[in-house]
């Protein structure tokens, strides 16, 4: 397999992940999710497809097993409520001593956005430090440098836009954002989604041989 078709192939899970962890669950979503055609997620590591299409199964049968209402449920409790969300999808509420939204860590990434050429449409004035659009950003990154090579607009030599993305705003966050969701989650499919893309990111962190930023984390 080609490192195109693998590049195309992570690009496809990492889009799925990002709606789980952004979209309010519908019926049509979770129709979407229960027909997932699992065999177009590939991978060039025979280990990491096997776990990962194990998850993805799961990630099928409980969107088709479970009722609408405990999905709901388990995303509002996780990522929604007011008040005391179980598992902030938000980078800078991990990075601020305080644990606010929009801090600094949020503009540096849409810097980094803004430098890649890539536009979020919200529709809510939010944090663009969401999981889930860092998960976009990451495929648009993906996909830029299978075709340009590892030169990045920020100037740094050798360095891929991939490998910046990952190692100073997502990785030194989201393993606790995913544990989180794991450790809370009672319907279990955001517990798997979350546990696929510690597997696909740990794979890529490996591949690329990536130094994670060290940070504190305050929540």
């Amino acid at each position: 397999m080609s490192n195109s078709d693998n590049v195309k192939s992570i690009a496809l899970m990492f889009n799925i992940l990002a709606e789980i962890f952004y979209r309010n669950p519908d019926e049509e979503f979770k129709n979407t999710l229960s027909e997932l055609d699992t065999s177009i997620f590939i991978t060039n590591k025979t280990n990491l497809q096997d776990l990962a299409l194990l998850k993805i199964d799961e990630i099928k049968q409980l969107a088709s097993q479970l009722p609408l209402l405990a999905l709901k449920q388990d995303f509002n409790a996780l990522f929604v409520r007011p008040k005391g969300k179980l598992a902030y999808p938000w980078g800078s509420v991990y990075l601020n001593k305080q644990n606010r939204l929009f801090d600094h860590t949020t503009l540096a990434f849409m810097d980094f956005c803004k430098l890649q050429d890539l536009n979020f449409n919200l529709e809510h004035n939010e944090p663009t430090d969401h999981f889930s659009l860092m998960l976009v950003a990451l495929v648009h990154c993906l996909e830029l440098d299978s075709v340009s090579g590892s030169a990045t607009s920020q100037g740094e030599e050798g360095t891929s836009r991939t490998e910046v993305l990952l190692s100073q705003h997502l990785l030194p966050w989201s393993e606790r954002f995913l544990t989180l969701v794991i450790d809370n989650d009672n319907s279990g499919l955001y517990s798997a989604a979350a546990q696929l893309s510690k597997l696909l990111l740990a794979e890529l962190t490996a591949e690329l041989s990536i130094t994670v930023v060290e940070v504190e984390l305050y929540k």
